[in-house]
């Protein structure tokens, strides 16, 4: 309903979601495994700046648009160096094995906090299902970003959504904004 009111005004949407799990290295790579900040993102991603991503682990980077391909996974590099994985190798998520393609640099809207240490996945949001990582009680973070360059109508957007968290519509949501944002998410912002 979120995206249909944005689209309606006229804005660009991205949604992507993210929440805590491990990453294994399959067992003829020694079977290690490690806490991971998992991240789903659809087309559209990133909705400002660019990824930065890297073919290999200290690689030159290169600013991306794109999200990763079905049957793919981004990673952080030191997630890669403790699982001693490299580029082309498969990671396990929940049941799935994907293959790593790219290396993450830098991520415009990486934000911080207690997940902001553990490293970076990156996935199609198409092949979340294939990891059956998503369950009954699982706590996940979904995140819809909205632009435009016509700031009358994020204005109204906004306007809108602090109506329905004011009328208790939007349990355990919260409207983040440059203005309105904690000081590391006005940073995430900026960038």
């Amino acid at each position: 309903a979120f995206i249909d009111r944005a689209a309606a005004l006229g804005l660009r949407s991205a949604l992507s979601f993210d929440f805590p799990t491990m990453a294994r290295a399959p067992d003829d790579k020694g079977g290690d495994s490690r806490l991971v900040a998992f991240k789903a993102v659809n087309a559209g991603y990133p909705l400002r700046g660019n990824l930065q991503l890297a073919e290999a682990p200290g690689g030159p980077s290169s600013a991306a648009r794109e999200i990763p391909a079905l049957g793919q996974v981004w990673a952080d590099a030191p997630l890669l160096e403790a699982l001693g994985l490299k580029v082309g190798d498969s990671l396990l998520l929940g049941d799935a094995a994907l293959t790593i393609a790219r290396v993450i640099v830098i991520e415009p809207d990486r934000g911080s906090g207690f997940m902001s240490f553990a490293p970076r996945v990156m996935v199609n949001a198409a092949d979340v299902p294939r990891t059956a990582l998503v369950q009954p009680a699982s706590r996940i973070r979904y995140r819809l970003a909205v632009a435009s360059d016509d700031a009358a109508a994020v204005k109204r957007f906004s306007d809108q959504m602090q109506v329905a968290l004011d009328a208790g519509q939007l349990r355990g949501a919260r409207l983040e904004s440059l203005e309105s944002g904690r000081p590391e998410m006005q940073q995430t912002l900026g960038r």
